[in-house]
């Protein structure tokens, strides 16, 4: 079913969301000062993104292309985040916690996405971003 640019603004500027970020961030321990606001300004720019590429296109088929390759996107930065951080950790035993925080809030951005896409498609999807790895195992 194709996605409308009204649908796509009011699912991402729903206080539901913003509330399950700003919990999720604000959950850590001792989060150093004012890196909650920052991540949530982070990802708010991300969806902001999205919201305004889609505006560009106005067009319900094209959007429900343009949500998947922001979808393909965002699950890329997020993959490079946490590889980042597991990296660190595995070598120093801590890591850049800025980049856990963005992670976190990439990873909730992305369930959010993920949930205006149809099961197939991000089946699809995942397959796609994991072939790198798999051709490297």
């Amino acid at each position: 079913m194709p996605i409308s640019i009204q649908t796509i603004d009011s699912h991402f500027t729903r206080t539901e969301f913003q509330t399950q970020l700003r919990e999720a961030l604000a959950s850590w321990e001792n989060p150093p000062a004012g890196l909650v606001e920052k991540t949530i300004v982070y990802v708010n720019t991300l969806s902001g993104e999205l919201i305004s590429l889609c505006k560009e296109v106005d067009d319900e088929e094209q959007i429900e292309q343009t949500v998947a390759i922001f979808y393909i996107e965002l699950k890329s930065r997020w993959i490079a985040l946490n590889t980042r951080v597991n990296y660190q950790t595995f070598r120093t035993g801590a890591c850049d916690v800025e980049s856990a925080f963005r992670a976190s809030g990439v990873s909730l951005l992305l369930a959010d996405v993920e949930s205006l896409i149809n099961q197939d498609d991000i089946g699809k999807i995942t397959d796609f971003l994991a072939q790198p790895i798999r051709r490297a195992a």
